[in-house]
């Protein structure tokens, strides 16, 4: 069954990623180009002319500088190496997404998790373009495991296995888990949020001892803050603001707050899910590449941000409409239709979302004396999966949404919906 397991992973992830090798060359975000300008020059930057660099903040700092270690000697970032670093961490998502459920739902359901994990679309085109989705789905599910088989230590049942934190010392669960917060963080700021929902929830997850507990707790945020704290001091110095996270907050603000987008909300017909039309945002650029600029991107993304706030300040009754807008995009089984998507395309996948959300409807349904308030300790061992659900749902109700945005809650997803497939002689996780 293991190999079996491991052929059908490589054969579907390894298959689809050489299927669509040549997208690789894109570099949409610019983190290609960040990575060779950082193994070329030392500075994490944008290239200026064929030797210096510019340094930047405009991306949070992890997936450039790991992509720096497989830049070649001819200064150019290959395509297999982003093929075999998104391969890996997708074997590792899947991986961690089966143990997980093995031990929250049960050993049946665990196989349909790792299973919708390995086909989700989202997850399977993101693992062929050169951006954080693929790292990002990854690092998520590594907090969740570790927060289950290290850190919780509340069983659902007794035949459960618990988290024995006694095998291991407590500063370094904390330290672990604190490092893989961390990480998380400088992949994608939007992780921030996650963290602090996390945190204060490990006083019902930790050691018995309250002192232990304090510990416990002030070990994780010691690491959290000391990463985010070099990383800041780092831009302070080379950008000239103390950026804890990145210069692009301003624009992901004003692509979700501008006149352009609000009038399309506002004059869009109803149309089926598999024919709704995506906003063309070609004003919103020309309105964009239109603002003052100097050069400076702290100034510029501040400029960003007084843009969307002095639309959202205009516009009220609309920003919150288009609040819930964006709450639905980021969780619709449809994607929108463009130009390059085929119907056929988008009702698949459509389909294939709407299939999980079904599956999960009916996992509620089946298992919900499990969900009582009076068994609130047992989900705590669920508490990540369903902390990083808010996280998303209320950054991106503000933010700028799609469905891609929602790849690091896809093992949550799918966990949560092989619940469907658990038997009741089943033991819970």
């Amino acid at each position: 069954m293991c190999l079996l397991a491991i052929i059908a992973v490589m054969a579907v992830r390894g298959g689809f990623i050489v299927a669509r090798s040549t997208a690789l060359s894109d570099d949409p975000d610019a983190y290609r180009v960040i990575a060779e300008t950082l193994s070329k020059t030392g500075v994490f930057g944008l290239p200026v002319g064929d030797a210096n660099a510019r340094p930047t903040a405009f991306r949070p700092p992890l997936y450039p500088w790991l992509l720096s270690w497989f830049v070649g000697e001819d200064g150019k970032l290959s395509n297999s190496a982003p093929a075999v670093l998104n391969f890996l961490l997708g074997v590792i998502a899947v991986g961690l997404t089966w143990d997980i459920a093995r031990r929250l739902v049960s050993p049946r359901a665990a196989l349909v998790a790792a299973g919708l994990v390995l086909i989700d679309p989202i997850l399977l085109w993101q693992s062929t373009l050169v951006m954080t989705e693929t790292i990002a789905t990854t690092l998520a599910v590594m907090v969740w495991w570790w927060w289950v088989v290290r850190i919780c230590h509340t069983p659902m049942a007794e035949s459960d296995e618990s988290c024995e934190t006694a095998k291991m010392p407590v500063y370094v669960n904390a330290t672990v888990l604190g490092g893989l917060l961390l990480l998380t963080i400088l992949c994608r700021p939007t992780f921030l949020v996650w963290s602090v929902l996390i945190l204060p929830v490990m006083w019902l997850a930790g050691p018995a001892c309250r002192i232990r507990r304090s510990v416990f707790i002030a070990t994780a945020v010691l690491v959290i803050a000391t990463g985010v704290g070099t990383w800041t001091i780092r831009n302070m110095s080379a950008v000239g603001k103390p950026v804890w996270g990145t210069t692009h907050g301003g624009y992901t603000l004003l692509l979700a707050n501008n006149d352009s987008f609000y009038d399309y909300l506002e004059n869009k017909p109803w149309q089926l899910p598999w024919r709704s039309e995506a906003w063309e945002p070609s004003e919103f650029f020309a309105a964009y590449e239109a603002l003052p600029r100097s050069g400076d991107e702290c100034a510029d993304d501040r400029v960003a941000y007084d843009a969307a706030k002095s639309v959202i300040s205009k516009r009220r009754e609309m920003f919150w409409y288009s609040c819930w807008i964006r709450l639905a995009r980021l969780w619709q089984p449809f994607p929108h239709a463009t130009g390059d998507r085929s119907t056929a395309s988008i009702v698949v996948v459509g389909l294939y979302h709407s299939a999980v959300y079904l599956l999960i409807l009916i996992a509620i349904w089946r298992l919900r004396d499990w969900l009582h308030p009076r068994r609130w300790r047992a989900w705590v061992r669920w508490w990540p999966a369903i902390a990083l659900v808010i996280t998303l749902s209320g950054v991106h109700a503000v933010y700028w949404s799609n469905p891609r945005m929602r790849s690091p809650a896809i093992p949550v997803l799918a966990i949560a919906a092989s619940g469907a497939f658990k038997r009741r002689s089943d033991q819970p996780g």
